[in-house]
């Protein structure tokens, strides 16, 4: 038997799956945790204890995984504000407290979601080994400001500590620059509180590890910080190492629709995802003493309210373990990981990502992987790759054609043509819902909306060639493109890109009108409503097979309700695309449950119900939409 398998195999769903040198432990600090604002200060703690594995042991990787849901009885929390994940007291209550930030979250704006909302995020936290054994005080923290009564969030903190000999050894740790620090005033410059730091590293250091997370908030004239791109400027021995745009692209989250701004591109962050940090590493001599820094370009405005939100921590490490050292850092697909959701299910092309932790630079690996229980493929990887990069590799051929839930497997036979020398982290595993079977006979039915310069789609089959494509620009606007395909039984992608970032429908850009983009089936019936408001990318992947019927008992997949515009002087738009044709009742309610429009359709299938909202109060209202299959209400505003 191949080495990789003499020892138990240890599953975390959807994350990873190692055998050998060591078990999985798994930790929860908070369980089903109620989290709520307090408006008083802005910041509310949640802190708790822990017991992780005795400091005897050595871990090769640590996962933290945060979940989040509307807790029973009450709504999502509404805003995107910052909450935090902190090691606070390590050995006991009486210990001091170390104030360390283990995570960063913006939360989503949640005020259209509900029970069946979830979301479930997972981090890489191996740099905080050295302070995760026997009892630890675990803090989640959730700011914000509006109303505790009646919405919060219900949160999970666990932690996946898999035992092993370590990349490096950890030797020790500085917490650098910390705090929300002032942008744009002249007064009081952001440089007041990025100052450089001057370090004697320990005998026993051969690597140092710059860990910096960031985020821009507040907006002032300019929209700064939140809503503008700086460079940052990282510096090592006052040499220049990096020049970074403190920005993030928001419009493929996998939290969408969203209520609220999400699709805004923002200073490193994006409403319901990590504020994820940036490494820095440095090969030094022990006993060597170093300046590292960071710089943001000057900045003055009239009225400053914009500041960036910065920890800075230093990592001491030992040298290298082993030279000959790559690993499956994770697979993005086939994954039912809820941070790859806007990528999978796939049935061909396996992504993955490979890592070197080895000393030598790694060069080529040969690839294994299929689904388990199905004969395996093989990929020759070559290229360069230095110590802690990593490289996302698309691997060769399908996936399956067969619907359902499978394992799916990868590992390194060999790297560098050579046997790895630490082998327990070459083998992945995850779980692979292999994507919808659909008919081979179908319609694709794309409806334009204004921004046609913004928007393009294409559909493609498993060797890459394109069945369909219509670039940005070359359709015309508020038009239906509909094209009939009788293919042959494979594997399909169908993918709908906007520039703009904002979907065919957003809220808050009713002047782009409404789109929307579905797959019939020959009788005209849905086969596959897709969400209109997807922001900058939707993809869709999917099995042809002759006769296959897809989603009979699925009615809210198959439904499409989109009402606009919102906000809203008075006219109302309920544009519907029910999956069969069925009794309608549309009620329009205020803030306090009085009816003030409603009407009732028989037999209706799609089409547009229209409204006139200009003879009530502006206001806040609630449009509640009752099919024989589902209820939908969304809110509007009346300007």
């Amino acid at each position: 038997m191949n080495k990789i398998f003499t020892t138990l195999l240890f599953l975390i769903s959807g994350v990873y799956c190692f055998a050998g040198n060591g078990d999985t432990t798994y930790v929860s600090s908070h369980t089903n945790v109620t989290v709520v604002t307090n408006p008083g200060t802005g910041s509310n703690g949640y802190p708790a204890w822990a017991v992780f594995p005795s400091s005897g042991t050595n871990y090769r990787k640590i996962i933290l995984t945060l979940s989040h849901r509307c807790p029973s009885g009450m709504a999502c929390g509404e805003w995107d504000y910052l909450d935090y994940v902190y090691i606070r007291r390590v050995g006991g209550a009486n210990a001091s407290s170390q104030d360390i930030e283990l995570a960063r979250y913006i939360t989503p704006y949640g005020n259209s979601f509900n029970s069946s909302f979830h979301s479930s995020w997972t981090l890489d936290v191996t740099d905080y080994a050295q302070f995760l054994h026997d009892s630890v005080e675990i803090e989640y923290i959730h700011t914000g400001y509006e109303t505790n009564v009646g919405k919060g969030w219900l949160i999970n903190v666990d932690f996946a500590l898999i035992e092993g000999t370590p990349v490096m050894n950890p030797v020790a740790f500085k917490r650098l620059w910390h705090g929300s620090f002032p942008f744009g005033n002249a007064s009081n410059p952001i440089d007041n509180y990025l100052q450089p730091d001057t370090t004697t590293v320990n005998a026993n250091t051969a690597n140092l590890r710059l860990k910096i997370t960031q985020s821009g908030h507040g907006s002032d004239a300019s929209n700064c910080a939140e809503f503008c791109s700086k460079i940052r400027t990282v510096l090592f021995d006052n040499n220049v190492v990096d020049n970074k745009a403190v920005w993030r692209l928001c419009g493929f989250n996998p939290i969408y629709p969203q209520g609220g701004t999400w699709v805004y591109n923002r200073a490193n962050w994006c409403p319901g995802n990590w504020v994820y940090p940036n490494d820095y590493n440095f090969a030094v001599a022990g006993g060597s003493t170093h300046i590292v820094d960071m710089n943001m370009p000057v900045y003055n405005v009239a009225s400053p309210s914009a500041n960036y939100v910065v920890e800075g921590q230093l990592f001491e490490y030992g040298p290298l373990n082993f030279s000959n050292d790559a690993a499956i850092d994770d697979i993005l697909a086939p994954n039912d990981k809820f941070e790859y959701s806007r990528t999978n299910p796939v049935c061909n092309n396996p992504k993955i990502r490979l890592k070197n932790n080895g000393s030598n630079v790694l060069t080529s690996a040969v690839i294994k992987y299929g689904l388990m229980g199905e004969p395996e493929s093989t990929y020759n990887w070559t290229g360069s790759l230095n110590t802690f990069q990593t490289i996302d590799i698309a691997l060769s051929g399908l996936v399956s054609y067969t619907a359902g839930n499978r394992v799916f497997r990868v590992y390194l036979e060999s790297v560098n043509n050579a046997a790895d020398d630490y082998a327990y982290d070459d083998t992945a595993y995850s779980n692979a819902i292999v994507p919808e079977v659909m008919d081979t006979a179908f319609i694709l039915l794309v409806k334009t909306n204004t921004a046609v310069g913004q928007n393009g789609y294409s559909l493609i089959d498993e060797n890459g060639n394109i069945l369909v494509q219509r670039m940005a620009g070359s359709m015309t606007a508020n038009t239906i493109y509909r094209d009939t395909f009788y293919v042959s039984p494979g594997c399909f992608r169908y993918v709908i890109t906007d520039s703009g970032g904002d979907g065919l429908y957003w809220w808050a850009n009713p002047s782009q009108g409404t789109g929307y983009h579905r797959i019939l089936r020959l009788n005209n019936s849905i086969a596959r409503n897709f969400e209109r408001d997807f922001g900058s990318r939707f993809e869709y992947n999917f099995v042809a097979s002759p006769g296959a019927i897809v989603g009979m008992n699925d009615p809210v997949e198959f439904t499409d309700i989109t009402v606009y515009p919102n906000p809203t002087t008075g006219k109302v738009n309920i544009d519907m695309s029910l999956k069969k044709p069925g009794d309608v009742k549309v009620m329009v309610y205020n803030s306090v449950g009085q009816v003030v429009a409603k009407s009732s359709h028989k037999n209706f299938a799609a089409g547009v119900i229209d409204f006139d909202l200009s003879s009530v109060a502006k206001g806040i209202y609630n449009v509640c939409i009752i099919t024989n299959d589902i209820v939908k209400t969304q809110r509007i505003v009346l300007q």
